[in-house]
């Protein structure tokens, strides 16, 4: 009895132990050990007065280190663990994007066939795209291309635009990024296929990718372990809870959940060669000085140095490390963060339910995995900075 005794209290402590030995490798390849990893970042979330912080860091294309700070209900003093699921806002946008590609790879649909081709009545026959008919010959060169590569035209949303959707730039011609052309790249693929997004992405994504605390629409089992989002002044926004599919983000998940699509993506895994050449190609090169906001007409040459681009879902830079993919999520109060650098087989996922995550985005990155080139001006978190 006392060895058996032995054996499961070696069983229950080995992880413990184990876990304060990881070395974390930054891209420069020098390492920092995760207990003081875990004790810097606890004092970052708490000066900076970060409600909670889910983080995953990947090394190998292996999660190697996950942790959660702070509280997911500040009023109740309950705290974040890594199985809270948290609002991942414009996270969704990539998955979405590799939900598409895996339906072209179907042969359901084509990259560069017109949208309107695959709507069943005219564009103007659609209560919430009827805008889009103001100019026709305009909305039929829009392609899947241009919806995930931020080049349709649309706005980012129509609640900035008068509540209309009508196109601000031609088709192809501009970056623009655009929630609303992802929504409607969304709308496009349940017309068509006559499928629920959020059944669809269970099927291609969520449980092959064994994705357990993650879905398109709030489910019930969230209730167990859900994150509320607090404002900068510390006042509680709440928790998101989309009961429709949303392709630019209506999304839950948590930071090891979407590290499990980041290994996927990084390993180029789920989708052929051509696809992931298409998705992570640049599709447009970025020369404006700001991705949002007013600033997102001014022109700049001061991301030419690290190939600032859009690929088909996801951001595009080059590092001294190789090519790394990114994208961020903005919502009310839920900011996040998530950067793979493939020939470094690094990358680190952030999800925070605080406004206050953003401006000190700059500061984690580089305790997480040393990255000092995402673009974090071009994204606006330096900006935060000066408020």
């Amino acid at each position: 009895m006392k060895k058996l005794f032995t054996l499961v209290f070696l069983i229950w402590i080995f992880p413990l132990i184990a876990q304060k030995n990881i070395k974390i490798r930054h891209l420069n390849g020098k390492t920092i050990d995760s207990q003081i990893l875990q004790q810097r970042l606890s004092r970052l979330v708490d000066s900076a007065k970060i409600a909670g912080l889910q983080v995953a860091i990947v090394n190998q294309n292996k999660v190697i280190y996950s942790a959660s700070f702070g509280y997911k209900d500040i009023e109740n003093k309950k705290k974040l663990n890594d199985s809270t699921v948290m609002y991942a806002a414009s996270l969704t946008k990539p998955v979405s994007t590799y939900i598409f590609m895996r339906l072209v790879e179907k042969g359901i649909f084509s990259l560069d066939q017109p949208v309107y081709k695959y709507l069943k009545k005219p564009i103007g026959e659609y209560t919430k795209w009827k805008d889009l008919a103001e100019d026709p010959g305009a909305f039929k060169l829009i392609t899947p291309r241009m919806l995930l590569s931020h080049t349709s035209g649309m706005p980012v949303l129509r609640s900035l635009y008068g509540n209309k959707v009508n196109l601000i730039a031609k088709p192809g011609e501009k970056f623009y990024y655009s929630n609303e052309g992802i929504n409607f790249l969304g709308f496009m693929i349940e017309e068509y296929t006559g499928k629920k997004l959020e059944d669809i992405a269970r099927e291609e994504v969520f449980e092959p990718l064994q994705m357990r605390h993650t879905d398109m629409i709030w489910q019930s089992k969230f209730e167990d372990n859900f994150s509320n989002a607090y404002f900068k002044d510390g006042k509680k926004y709440g928790s998101e809870r989309r009961e429709s599919s949303r392709a630019a983000g209506s999304m839950s998940t948590t930071a090891n959940d979407y590290a499990n699509f980041m290994i996927n993506l990084m390993k180029e895994k789920g989708l052929s060669d051509k696809a992931y050449l298409e998705m992570l190609k640049p599709q447009i090169m970025i020369k404006s000085k700001r991705g949002f906001g007013p600033l997102k007409d001014s022109i700049t040459n001061e991301n030419d140095v690290i190939n600032l681009a859009w690929g088909l879902g996801v951001g595009l830079f080059r590092s001294p490390f190789g090519k790394a993919f990114f994208h961020t999520g903005h919502g009310e109060a839920n900011q996040n963060y998530t950067v793979a650098f493939p020939e470094s087989g690094i990358a680190v996922i952030i999800l925070s339910n605080s406004e206050n995550f953003e401006k000190n985005n700059r500061q984690i990155l580089k305790l997480c995995i040393g990255d000092t080139y995402s673009p974090l001006k071009w994204l606006g978190h330096l900006d935060k900075l000066q408020e």
